[in-house]
């Protein structure tokens, strides 16, 4: 049996994207097996053509341990991981309802914890600097150096996961 792999923009990103790509491969005679990669991938099966529709939906992080929603009629689900679910349905199913409203308060919570963090870094950041420009002994200079790296470095990455909570929360707010 043939294996074919194809990425999950949803995983990233918190929209549906994917499924009208999956719906055109079914069609193609390739149905979706598994989540691979954390849910970066979707692991599809040779199968025979089929006219199917998918549903991705994301739980909040808190409710993963959680017994399983109920779903829907005509709906079943195909894997489950982490707080991603990916749902399978006859076309003739009606469209699932998600969980966004919880994701998008979770969302909002890290985004907040977020902007501390970037308040934060980029005072650690602006004091090394400050210091280093004060500092007089070379060794308290390199040492300082260090710290504007460091800092620097966590500055840009809190700022990118920032990013990311925003688009994030931007694509659940227009689905």
């Amino acid at each position: 049996m043939k294996k074919k792999f194809v990425w999950n923009p949803a995983r990233i990103f918190f929209h549906n994207t994917g499924t009208e790509k999956l719906e055109t491969l079914a069609k193609e005679g390739w149905s979706v097996e598994k989540l691979r990669l954390g849910g970066l991938l979707f692991q599809l099966k040779e199968d025979d053509p089929k006219e199917v529709q998918y549903h991705i939906d994301f739980q909040s992080f808190q409710n993963t341990d959680e017994d399983m929603p109920q779903i829907d009629e005509g709906w079943e689900l195909v894997d489950a991981l982490d707080y991603m679910e990916i749902f399978q349905g006859s076309p003739e199913a009606s469209p699932m309802a998600g969980h966004q409203e919880q994701l998008l308060e979770q969302l909002n919570q890290e985004g907040r914890l977020l902007s501390k963090y970037i308040i934060l870094s980029s005072i650690f950041l602006i004091v090394f600097f400050i210091l280093h420009i004060k500092a007089g002994w070379a060794l308290v200079k390199m040492i300082l150096l260090g710290g504007i790296i460091m800092g620097g470095t966590a500055f840009i990455l809190i700022l990118a996961l920032y990013i990311l909570n925003w688009y994030r929360r931007y694509n659940l707010k227009n689905t």
